[in-house]
């Protein structure tokens, strides 16, 4: 009986492999840097994970987080959609938008909104992975809080920021 079920589970094993398509869910992180255009200018440098699920062979959707550090380091939550401009091939362009929200993890500071576009190309590997080198826009609002001291007067305010940044990135998709 025990050679019976054994050899049934194997055939489903079997079948169930010869059926198998690529998986939907990927997994990509990004490593960038840019050019401020906005003031206070400041060089940026930001780091992404995003967890992703292609819809469509050519469209996906998906959540992501990771460290912006302009003047203060935020943490950014964001929602994000990406589409393949041509079929999958080698060599593939493609569009991402981004949409979410930042937090400061320091008290000197408060996040906001973040946008984010971007057009790249996507280089497939070997294996399953797969290299990725965009170029973007990103907006990020921040509110800080500035402190003056001067010999007769001291005095603390809030600032409002909007970061306008020119992105290059770096990633690896799997």
């Amino acid at each position: 009986m025990r050679k019976f079920v054994l050899a049934v589970a194997g055939m489903f094993a079997v079948c169930a492999a010869w059926g198998q398509e690529g998986s939907r869910f990927h997994v990509s992180t990004a490593l960038g840097t840019g050019v401020s255009l906005s003031e206070p200018a400041s060089v940026p440098v930001v780091w992404r994970v995003t967890g992703s699920y292609a819809v469509s062979p050519r469209f996906s959707v998906g959540i992501g987080s990771g460290v912006s550090v302009y003047e203060k380091a935020l943490v950014p939550l964001f929602a994000e959609a990406g589409m393949l401009l041509t079929r999958p091939r080698r060599v593939t362009p493609y569009v991402g938008f981004a949409g979410g929200y930042a937090f400061a993890p320091s008290r000197e500071a408060k996040g906001g909104a973040m946008l984010s576009s971007a057009v790249g190309v996507r280089c497939t590997l070997r294996g399953r992975g797969a290299l990725f080198f965009e170029a973007g826009c990103e907006w990020q609002r921040l509110e800080r809080l500035r402190e003056y001291e001067g010999r007769y007067l001291s005095a603390a305010f809030a600032e409002k920021l909007r970061h306008t940044t020119l992105l290059l990135k770096i990633g690896f998709l799997l």
